[in-house]
């Protein structure tokens, strides 16, 4: 299911949402069973002045994640050991993902590229990014002109 909704809730256009469909069928497909997959499903969001990136990556360990950004772009990757085969088994339906993945996601510009906060709990890979100085509303002092 794709949502029609952007960075920070606003709504996609049909556009957007046609070059994600794109994507996600040709470009970087999901795929299911064994092989590569293109990486976990993120939930992107804002909250007061910091950006929250969570991964669901259930059955991994920290040691099997690699997180870096490199010019704004967070790119989380790893690898996923497939469950040996079984004798006897005659899989029906067989999704478990398994093999090389990789998710990029490009920060946005307000944001810092250094997390305050990284944690990896119960399959989540949660990452925070504050928002940088220079971004925040500042009040600026105006001066009158007239001496007192």
């Amino acid at each position: 299911m794709i949502d029609r909704h952007g960075p920070g809730g606003q709504p996609m256009g049909l556009r957007q949402v046609m070059d994600r469909l794109l994507e996600d069928a040709v470009i970087a497909p999901r795929q299911g069973g064994t092989g590569s997959w293109s990486g976990p499903a993120l939930d992107v969001y804002e909250e007061g002045d910091n950006l929250t990136v969570e991964a669901q990556l259930p059955g991994l360990k920290s040691d099997d994640i690699d997180v870096n950004v490199e010019r704004g772009v967070l790119t989380i990757s790893g690898r996923t050991a497939a469950e040996p085969e079984s004798q006897g088994r005659n899989y029906l339906v067989r999704e478990q993902r398994a093999g090389q993945f990789s998710r990029s996601l490009q920060l946005p510009a307000t944001y810092t590229a250094d997390p305050s906060e990284a944690t990896f709990e119960h399959g989540i890979l949660r990452l925070v990014f504050p928002k940088s100085e220079q971004a925040k509303p500042r009040r600026i002092q105006l001066n009158t002109g007239a001496k007192q």
